[in-house]
């Protein structure tokens, strides 16, 4: 009976190292290659009005060993292309990579719009000094695929905007006219206008020195795009044809978040206060 029991303990036991060797040490070393495939869905500032591919986008990609000491230092950018669905193809004459032979983990990070110096230099320059160029700052950005085994489904990413979105929903007292709300020229000042953002670190360096922001307005509404990073801010609104300052205090302002206040403009001046933060949960399909 010992040595049945013996003999079976020693069949358990070399099948767990078998095991063990295909989970941890990749297993049978001459298997086909298994090549990567991704999909990308886009998390929106405000998600009532969810965003989505409308195809042909260009999408730049990192992948690199999760053990890698150095992590994206010496990963080289793959060009792909999205379809209306998000899925992700190569783009020119590139190809999509394969997972390493080993069955070790790899971690992917992406940003669109793909461009050939942020690709390069692993980075994001950005810059919100104007609506023109906070529109061409807009970039998304994802890295919540991380330790990822080889496997037949695809790489599922989420793509969340590296700006903040500050929105005003404006009303008036009755006494205020329509037409002072046409005038009224939002601005934001003291906050931050360039900055560098890490694509490795998926972090905000501030340059240069605080500035003020010309809000864009229909009268109703304002909207600004903003550097994530902690700011003191002041906002100013012009009243009769004269200029108004409310102190907004320091804001952490956080990617991918919009952040939506009630400006009520009286005579003179005006009030304002925060109403809320959109947000959403970033999964980790680990």
């Amino acid at each position: 009976m010992k040595k049945t029991l013996y003999t079976l303990g020693s069949i358990v036991l070399a099948f767990m190292m078998l095991s063990c060797e295909d989970i941890y040490e990749g297993g049978n070393m001459d298997r086909e290659p298994m090549t990567v495939q991704m999909k990308a869905s886009i998390l929106p500032f405000d998600s009532a009005f969810p965003e989505k591919w409308k195809g042909g986008e260009e999408v730049g990609m990192f992948m690199y060993s999760s053990s890698d000491a150095e992590g994206m230092s010496s990963a080289a950018c793959l060009r792909l292309t999205a379809d209306a669905e998000g899925v992700l193809s190569p783009a020119g004459q590139d190809v999509m990579p394969q997972y390493p032979s080993d069955a070790s983990k790899v971690n992917f990070v992406c940003f669109y719009p793909y461009s050939a110096s942020a690709a390069e230099s692993k980075t994001l320059a950005l810059d919100v000094s104007s609506d023109e160029k906070a529109v061409l700052s807009d970039y998304l950005y994802s890295d919540n695929a991380r330790n990822k085994y080889p496997s037949l489904s695809p790489v599922k990413l989420q793509m969340k905007h590296v700006l903040s979105l500050v929105r005003f929903e404006i009303s008036a007292a009755e006494e205020v006219p329509a037409d002072a709300l046409e005038g009224l020229n939002p601005q934001l000042e003291g906050v931050p206008v360039q900055g560098v953002f890490s694509l490795s670190g998926g972090c905000m360096a501030s340059s240069g020195e605080p500035s003020s922001i010309a809000m864009k307005t229909d009268g109703q509404i304002a909207e600004s795009l903003l550097m994530p990073v902690a700011s003191s801010v002041t906002v100013r609104c012009d009243i009769d044809g004269l200029p108004f300052r409310k102190k907004l205090g320091s804001l952490n302002f956080e990617s991918g978040k919009l952040y939506i206040f009630d400006l009520h403009v009286t005579r003179p001046g005006f009030d304002i206060s925060l109403r809320e933060i959109e947000d959403w949960k970033v999964e980790r399909f680990d």
